[in-house]
């Protein structure tokens, strides 16, 4: 059952939980307002905004032996994403501000036998007066490529508890811990798929890494192959002996595209960042970009704060494309790349990304695609995008236990050449050996899970929809944007799990939502179903401003899981009915 308890991991007993509960509405005002009967129960968060505890324990016994007076520090997973931190901290510091650098590594495994639990690892430091935290964390947020826990508790591990048998990575096996193995069991009601083989090469090594029990062992010496892995089925490629095949092809990713072209990262946010910044590192001189249609915060952060700028067409309907045609031909702007959200999120718009394709062909610049609300089962944006960007947290995960993030090159871009360049030289494979191959068991049955979502959602929408109570409901199936969505949905795709709706009596969306017997807190794309009044939790200090780009303060946001389908409606209907209870 969903916990009602403030400040709860979700899932429970999850030590690496990517959500938390915020269980009322006055719950997530108060941990927007900093308030302590919130904010002291937080044992967990979503990970760009909430530094977990071990990464804390980490950031504390780096400040104690290598810190200097008046100082804190930030962790991240190498010394050249460290030095962007530096960089970042400079310039939005309204002083000349000391910030130094320091890089740490752990051993390597010293036999054949401890390659299965050590490995290598280096990280960045970025130390900085106390006084600058807000700005450091202001990085870690927007741009995604903090540390992650696992990382920080290995590292943790490695460097100042190696005498420790209870903790020491040397001297006990690398696994799920009790709790998350039986969270896993309760939250995973579909069954694992099975895959014969990930590549071609250690046809051996592959058996036993494929055969090993969901769940139960990490082996890190495989954690190569499992990126690999996770590689050929974002770009749609799997072996040909499992049924996941035939929903993988569905996707007609292209068979140009090779999982060469597919760059993972520690989290969705750090693959939009760094497309980004590869193309303010390709183009001759840097130009501003737009961003179409209201995205997820930290992606107008990113365009606002790195770079020349943005131009926010935040409506992202027919007439914003047609006014940026107008200035475009006018010579009145000229611009770097077009970012877009496909469907955006919370409103679930699609683009005209036909239209966008052209107008990008002949005013050379580049289309940014965030597939992540559509995914690549239900939408092929491929062909329109130069570079596609997606969080593998969300639906392809499902189990909310790890973040991850992909980024895809179309090798039938102009842009590619120059992009593919950037990347062979920049690149940095930063995504934690336990994180790759925890989120390749995860995906395994990632089409399954997906259609079933995609089933369940039509009919909680139906239902939200014959509701006298609501006054705007948003789903791409019944959206004005329909047509562009059906453009470029796949044969046997569906409308995704996302469904966001609006209240006539805003004490309404209120009282439904903290009847609700679901999970509530951040994220989506989760393997249950999770709520969470979006405004308030997303955008609480600028509900005013957002309401010219439609986004009404009191909307509800919906995340479709693995539920039964008639229990889950009843759900809502018992908490619409509490809602219309207010008005007899």
């Amino acid at each position: 059952m969903p916990s009602q308890d403030v400040g709860v991991p979700i899932p429970q007993n999850t030590p690496h939980a990517v959500s938390v509960t915020l269980p009322t509405w006055e719950a997530t005002v108060s941990y927007e307002e900093g308030e302590e009967w919130v904010t002291k129960k937080m044992t967990s968060g979503y990970p760009r905004f909430f530094i977990h505890s071990v990464i804390q324990d980490l950031a504390e016994n780096l400040q104690s032996k290598y810190g200097r007076e008046g100082e804190r520090c930030m962790i991240f997973p190498s010394y050249k994403v460290a030095k962007r931190c530096r960089e970042f901290v400079k310039t939005y510091s309204q002083e000349q501000v000391p910030v130094r650098v320091l890089q740490l590594s752990t051993s390597p495994p010293s036999t054949e036998d401890e390659k299965s639990s050590i490995i290598e690892s280096t990280i960045g430091v970025v130390f900085f007066p106390v006084n600058h935290f807000a700005i450091a964390k202001s990085y870690w947020q927007h741009s995604g490529e903090g540390i992650s826990s696992r990382m920080a508790e290995y590292v943790l591990a490695e460097l100042f508890h190696k005498d420790s048998a209870s903790s020491s990575p040397r001297s006990s096996r690398s696994s799920f811990s009790k709790q998350e193995l039986q969270a896993r069991q309760i939250l995973h009601k579909s069954p694992s798929i099975r895959a014969s083989s990930l590549h071609e090469e250690s046809d051996k090594e592959q058996d036993t890494y494929i055969e090993q029990k969901y769940g139960r062992v990490l082996d890190l010496k495989f954690e190569k192959q499992a990126r690999s892995a996770l590689r050929r089925r974002i770009c749609g490629k799997v072996d040909k002996s499992h049924s996941q095949e035939e929903e993988m092809e569905r996707s007609h990713r292209g068979k140009n595209l090779s999982e060469t072209d597919v760059y993972l990262y520690p989290t969705g946010m750090a693959a939009i960042f760094n497309a980004h910044r590869a193309l303010l590192g390709v183009v001759d001189e840097p130009k501003i970009s737009v961003c179409f249609g209201f995205p997820y915060v930290d992606t107008l952060n990113v365009l606002r704060k790195f770079g020349p700028g943005v131009h926010f067409l935040g409506l992202g309907d027919d007439e914003s494309l047609a006014q940026l045609e107008q200035d475009l031909e006018s010579g009145e702007r000229d611009i770097m790349a077009l970012f877009c959200e496909c469907p955006s999120n919370p409103l679930l718009k699609t683009p005209n990304l036909k239209k966008i394709r052209s107008l990008a062909d002949k005013f050379n610049f580049a289309v940014v695609v965030d597939e992540t609300v559509g995914n690549f089962l239900n939408v092929h944006v491929l062909p329109y995008a130069d570079i596609v960007a997606s969080s593998l947290t969300k639906v392809f995960s499902g189990d909310s236990n790890v973040m991850g993030g992909s980024l895809i090159l179309n090798p039938s871009s102009s842009w590619y050449d120059r992009l593919k360049k950037f990347f062979n030289d920049d690149y940095e494979d930063l995504f934690w050996a336990k994180d790759a191959l925890i989120l390749e068991r995860n995906s395994r049955d990632f089409a399954e899970r997906s259609a079933k979502i995609n089933d369940t959602t039509v009919a909680a929408v139906e239902l939200l929809r014959a509701s006298p109570l609501i006054d705007r409901l948003y789903y791409p199936m019944i959206s004005d944007t329909k047509k562009y969505y059906d453009e470029i949905k796949t044969p046997n795709g569906g409308y995704g799990g996302l469904v966001s709706f609006v209240f006539k009596d805003p004490a309404d969306a209120v009282a439904f939502f903290n009847a609700v017997n679901l999970h509530k807190g951040p994220s989506l794309g989760t393997n249950f179903t999770l709520a969470c009044p979006y405004a308030i939790l997303a955008h609480y200090q600028e509900l005013d401003e957002i309401a010219q780009w439609d986004i009404d303060r009191n909307i509800i946001r919906i995340s479709v899981g693995l539920e039964d389908k008639d229990e889950l409606c009843s759900t809502l209907k018992k908490s619409l009915d509490a809602a219309a209870a207010q008005h007899k």
